[in-house]
C-alpha cells in the first residue's frame, strides 16, 4: 500500500476527506465526499483503539445498532467498514447550525420556531425509539437547525472510551443540564428520559439557558433531581407541555407522539408550505452560506487509502498545495457568516448497548453440515429478465409498512391504513382519528406494526387520552385494531390494561389465534414488554416485561411461545409468557423454522435451537447476518425448508436452501453481483408464491425459483436506494414495495410480468 505523500488527498473507503470537523475520545470526524459528490460525515477510529479487539467488537455492535435508526429528523448511517485496518463509519451530513451555536449567535428562537423545533425533535425520537434505541444525550449541541427542520445527531460513539456513553445500568451518563432525574442518579432508563431532555433543550432554545441553571455539574444535577425548572421564558402556549415533559416521574411524561399531537403543535406547528421559512432569517442566512461553501467543493481527485494513525491527515484536500484547494477548515466551520457547521451523526450512544462483556456464541467456530455443497458460476445480472410493475402510486402519507393479502396491498402510515387494489386504486381507508386512535407507525422508518391473519388486518396503535397534556393524570394506552382486509370494515379494538405501555413498537406475528407484539413503555420494571392478544376474545393472553430490548423475534411452530433477541441475549417465553430459557450471545437475528428456532450470530454462525430448551441441534458457518430490518432468513409455509444467504470465498454471495430438521443443503447457488461500490448491510429475504425474494445492497429486488435457486426476474426501478429505507412484503401473488422517503408504493406480480 502506497504511503501518504505530502500532496496526496486522503481516502476512507470510497470517500475523499475534505477537512476535519471535530475530535473525541474515540477518534476524529471528517467531512467526506464520494466520487459522485455526495457529502458525508466520516468518523474514523483512533489507530490505537483500532488494534484493540474488545473495542472493535463494541464498535461493530454500535454500527449495527446505528443502522436501525433512519428518519427525516435524524442523520442515518450510509456506509461503514468495521473490519478495515482503521474502522470507520459515514453518516448523512446535515447542512445546518447547532441549536447551541444559533442561540448563542442570534438569541432565543421565536415562538413559531419553538413549536416547529418541538414537533421535529419529537418526530426524531419516534424514529429513534421505534428502532429500540434511547439517545441519552439529547442537548442543544446535538440538534442541527437545517432548512428542512431540526435534526438529532451525535449518538455518542466519540465518547465510547471515557465511560460517558457505553456504561452499565447504574452509571451516570450524558450532559448534566439536560439529563433526566433518573439518568442523573444512575437508574434504569426508558424512552421517557429522552422526552425530559427534549423539554430541557426546547427551554434552552426559548431562553438561552438551561431551565436548571448552570455551574458545577454536581450542583446542576442536584437541581435536576430536586428542584423545579425555571420556565418563565417559555411561551404560554408551550409551557404546560414543557412542564409535563419535565416531570420528575417518567411515567407522567407524555410520549413523543403525544408531544406531536399536542393542540398547539398539531394545529399550528407546520405552515402550509411545510418546513420552508421555519428558521429566523439570520439563522437561515448562516445555513445558506454554509450550503454554498459545501456546494462549491470540487469533485475529489483520485486518492489513496488511509494508513496509520488518523490524528494527523497530511496533504488532505484542505492542505496547502493539495489538489483542488477547497475552502479551509475555518471557512467550512464558520460557514462564511459566523455560524458553526456541525457534523451530523457524530456518534451512536445506544441504550441498547450496555457496557457488558458478552459470551461467545454457542460452541463457535465449526462448520455446519451444509457448507460443503457445490456451487456453480455466478449468473450475470444482464441475463435476467426485467420485471414490469403491476402499478406504482405516490401517496400523501409515508407507508412505513406494506402488507399483501386478500387482493389488496395495505399501506400502514402514521395516520391511516389504506388498501390498494390490483389496479393501483384506493379500495378503502381506515383512519386512526375515526377511532380516537394514533397508529404506531412513525416517520419514515420501515418497521412491522401490523399483520394479517384469517382475512383481517391487525395494526398497533395508541389510545390517546381525552384529557389535555396539562393534565398529569392523562395516560396513553397500547391497543390493537383489527378489521377486514377486503373492505376495511368491522373494526374492533383491544386495549392493553395490564400495564402502562404507551404504544406498539412492533407486531411479531400471529400463531394459534394469538397476536404477539412488542410494547414500548412497558411497566415500571422495564422499557419494553411482550403482549400476546387472544384474537377471538379480544383479551390479553399474557404480558411479560422484556429482559432486553427486543430487536428481532420469532414465533416457534410448537409450544405457543415467543423468542426474542437483543444485542447480547436471546430469550424464549413459553405459551404463558414465562421465561423458558435465556442465552447470552450476540445475534443479528432470529427466525422460526419448524421444528427449531434459528439464530444468526454476528460472526456468521447459524444455530438451530430447540424452542423449548434452547439446546443446539445443529449449526453452520458462513451465513450472512440479518439486515437492520431483521428479515435475514426466509422459510417455506411449512418451515421445513429455510433459505439463507452465504458469503462466497471469492467474494459475493450465494443463496441456499437447507433442510430445517438436519441442516443439510438442498441447493446452493451464487446470486448475481450487486452494483459495484454498493455496501452490503445484511441479508433481506422473503418467501412467497414459490419465489425467494432478495433485496440487494443496491436496492435491486430479485426473485429466485425456490426449488433450485435460479433467478426468475429482477426489478431495478429503485436501484440506488438504500435497502434499509424500503419496506416490502410478499404474498397473495404479488410483491409490495414502499419507499417512505418518497411516499411511493409499488407492486409487482409474482411472475414478474
Amino acid at each position: 500500500m502506497k504511503p501518504l505523500g505530502a500532496a496526496d488527498p486522503v481516502r476512507i473507503g470510497p470517500y475523499a476527506l475534505a477537512g476535519k470537523l471535530g475530535a473525541g475520545g474515540m477518534g476524529e470526524v471528517y467531512l467526506g465526499r464520494s466520487a459522485g459528490g455526495r457529502t458525508v460525515a466520516v468518523k474514523v477510529v483512533r489507530a490505537d483503539l483500532a488494534h484493540d479487539p474488545a473495542f472493535r467488537v463494541r464498535f461493530q455492535r454500535e454500527v449495527s445498532a446505528a443502522r436501525r435508526v433512519s428518519g427525516a429528523f435524524t442523520a442515518p448511517v450510509v456506509d461503514a467498514d468495521t473490519e478495515a485496518e482503521i474502522p470507520w463509519m459515514a453518516t448523512s451530513f446535515v447542512v445546518g447550525l447547532s441549536l447551541h451555536s444559533a442561540v448563542a449567535e442570534h438569541g432565543p428562537l421565536p415562538e413559531d420556531a419553538l413549536r416547529m423545533l418541538t414537533a421535529g425533535l419529537a418526530e426524531a425520537l419516534l424514529s429513534v425509539h421505534g428502532a429500540g434505541v434511547i439517545h441519552r444525550d439529547l442537548k442543544p449541541a446535538n440538534v442541527l437547525l437545517a432548512l428542512d427542520g431540526p435534526h438529532v445527531i451525535d449518538f455518542g460513539i466519540a465518547r465510547a472510551t471515557d465511560g460517558t456513553v457505553l456504561t452499565s445500568t447504574g452509571s451516570v451518563i450524558g450532559s448534566a443540564p439536560y439529563m433526566s432525574p433518573e439518568q442523573a442518579v444512575g437508574q434504569q432508563l426508558t424512552p421517557a428520559s429522552d422526552v425530559f431532555s427534549l423539554a430541557s433543550t426546547v427551554a434552552f432554545a426559548a431562553g438561552g439557558a438551561s431551565p436548571f441553571g448552570d455551574g458545577a455539574g454536581a450542583a446542576v444535577l442536584f437541581r435536576v433531581v430536586h428542584t423545579e425548572p425555571d420556565l418563565s421564558f417559555v411561551p404560554d402556549s408551550l409551557r404546560p407541555l414543557i412542564r409535563r415533559c419535565l416531570s420528575k416521574d417518567p411515567r407522567e411524561r407524555p410520549g413523543p407522539r403525544e408531544v406531536i399531537t399536542y393542540a398547539e403543535l398539531a394545529e399550528r406547528a407546520r405552515p402550509s408550505e411545510g418546513w420552508a421559512g421555519w428558521l429566523p432569517e439570520p439563522v437561515a442566512a448562516d445555513v445558506l452560506a454554509v450550503r454554498a461553501v459545501l456546494t462549491a467543493l470540487p469533485t475529489p481527485a483520485p486518492t489513496v487509502p488511509l494508513t496509520g494513525p488518523t490524528a494527523a491527515v497530511p496533504g488532505g484536500p484542505g492542505s496547502p498545495g493539495g489538489p483542488g484547494r477547497p475552502p479551509s477548515r475555518r471557512t467550512l466551520l464558520l460557514g462564511l457568516a459566523g455560524g458553526t457547521v456541525a457534523a451530523a451523526g457524530g456518534g451512536t450512544a445506544w441504550a441498547l448497548l450496555r457496557d457488558k462483556e458478552t459470551a461467545g456464541e454457542g460452541k463457535g467456530g465449526t462448520s455446519g453440515k451444509g457448507t460443503g455443497a457445490g456451487t456453480s458460476s455466478r449468473p450475470a445480472a444482464d441475463d435476467v429478465m426485467d420485471a414490469k410493475l403491476a402499478w406504482q402510486v405516490r401517496r400523501t402519507t409515508a407507508a412505513t409498512q406494506v402488507l399483501s393479502a386478500t387482493g389488496v396491498v395495505a399501506c400502514v402510515s402514521l395516520s391511516q391504513v389504506t388498501g390498494i387494489d390490483g389496479n393501483g386504486s384506493t379500495k378503502w381507508t381506515v383512519k386512526a382519528q375515526d377511532h380516537g386512535l394514533a397508529f404506531s407507525a412513525a416517520g419514515t422508518t420501515p418497521r412491522p406494526v401490523a399483520g394479517v391473519h384469517d382475512g383481517r388486518l391487525y395494526v398497533g396503535l395508541s389510545v390517546m387520552p381525552d384529557a389535555t397534556l396539562s393534565d398529569p393524570q392523562a395516560t396513553t394506552r397500547t391497543a390493537l385494531l383489527g378489521f377486514r382486509t377486503s373492505d376495511g370494515k368491522d373494526a374492533r379494538t383491544t386495549t392493553l390494561t395490564e400495564t402502562g405501555g404507551v404504544g406498539l413498537s412492533a407486531f411479531c406475528g400471529v400463531r394459534d389465534g394469538r397476536a404477539h407484539t412488542v410494547v414500548m413503555g412497558g411497566s415500571e420494571a422495564g422499557d419494553f414488554g411482550l403482549w400476546a392478544v387472544d384474537l377471538g376474545s379480544r383479551r390479553t393472553a399474557w404480558y411479560e416485561d422484556a429482559q432486553v430490548t427486543p430487536i428481532s423475534w420469532a414465533l416457534p411452530s410448537t409450544g405457543g411461545g415467543l423468542v426474542y433477541a437483543g444485542v447480547d441475549r436471546v430469550v424464549a417465553l413459553d405459551g404463558k409468557g414465562s421465561v423458558a430459557w435465556s442465552k447470552k450471545t450476540q445475534p443479528s437475528g432470529v427466525a422460526a423454522a419448524a421444528p427449531y428456532v434459528m439464530v444468526i450470530g454476528t460472526t456468521g454462525m447459524l444455530y438451530a435451537l430447540e424452542p423449548g430448551t434452547g439446546r443446539e441441534a445443529w449449526k453452520a458457518k458462513g451465513v450472512v447476518g440479518a439486515s437492520g430490518r431483521g428479515d435475514g432468513i426466509a422459510t417455506d409455509p411449512t418451515g421445513a425448508v429455510l433459505y439463507t444467504l452465504w458469503n462466497d470465498k471469492g467474494g459475493g454471495f450465494s443463496l441456499a436452501a437447507l433442510e430445517t430438521a438436519t441442516g443439510e443443503v438442498r441447493w446452493k447457488v451464487p446470486v448475481p453481483a450487486d452494483a459495484k461500490g454498493s455496501t452490503y448491510l445484511g441479508a433481506r429475504l422473503l418467501y412467497a408464491d414459490g419465489n425467494v425474494y432478495r433485496m440487494g445492497a443496491d436496492g435491486v429486488v430479485w426473485a429466485f425459483n425456490a426449488s433450485n435457486g435460479k433467478p426468475r426476474w429482477k426489478y431495478s426501478g429503485w436501484k440506488g436506494t438504500n435497502p434499509l429505507d424500503l419496506a416490502w412484503s410478499a404474498g397473495d401473488g404479488r410483491l409490495g414495495l414502499s419507499n417512505p422517503n418518497t411516499t411511493t408504493v409499488a407492486a409487482l406480480n409474482a411472475n414478474g410480468a
